[in-house]
C-alpha cells in the first residue's frame, strides 16, 4: 500500500537492529503492546511531543504513522519498570528491557549506566 501524501517528507523509525526485530517489534506497535521507545541522546536535538513519526518494518516499507504523547530524559540506570512495561517487548520486565537495551547500545560504543536516554510515548495515529 501506497504511504499517504502527508506522510511522504517525515522521518522514518525502524525499531530494533535487524530486520526480523523491526518486523516484530512494529508487530507490537499495530497491537497497541508497544506505546514507548527510548534513544541516546545525540547531537541531532530532542523529539517533542506531537512530534509524528512514519514506522518502518525490517524491509523499510512504512507500516504507520505514529505522534509522540510524552518525552522525557532520564539516565540509563533510573527506567523504571513502568517505562519498560510500555516498551512492550520480550516479557516486558525492567530486568529484560536492561538486558536488551544494554546489549543494543553496546553494540554500538555507547552503553553507560548513566547515560542520558530520551524516553518517548506515542500513540498510531494510523495504520497503511
Amino acid at each position: 500500500m501506497a504511504i499517504p501524501e502527508k506522510y511522504k517528507d517525515v522521518e522514518r523509525w525502524a525499531f530494533g537492529d535487524t530486520e526480523r526485530q523491526a518486523d516484530e517489534l512494529v508487530k507490537l506497535v499495530l497491537d497497541g503492546v508497544k506505546t514507548a521507545t527510548c534513544s541516546n541522546l545525540d547531537g541531532e536535538g530532542i523529539a517533542q511531543p506531537g512530534d509524528v513519526f512514519v514506522v518502518v518494518d525490517g524491509k523499510n516499507e512504512p507500516v504507520c504513522a505514529i505522534e509522540l504523547t510524552a518525552v522525557e530524559m532520564s539516565t540509563f540506570d533510573r527506567v523504571d519498570e513502568a517505562h519498560a512495561r510500555a516498551e512492550g517487548e520480550g516479557d516486558k520486565t525492567l530486568a529484560y528491557w536492561r538486558a536488551e537495551h544494554k546489549r543494543f547500545f553496546e553494540e554500538y560504543d555507547l552503553f553507560s549506566p548513566d547515560m542520558t536516554l530520551v524516553l518517548m510515548h506515542f500513540k498510531v495515529i494510523e495504520k497503511f
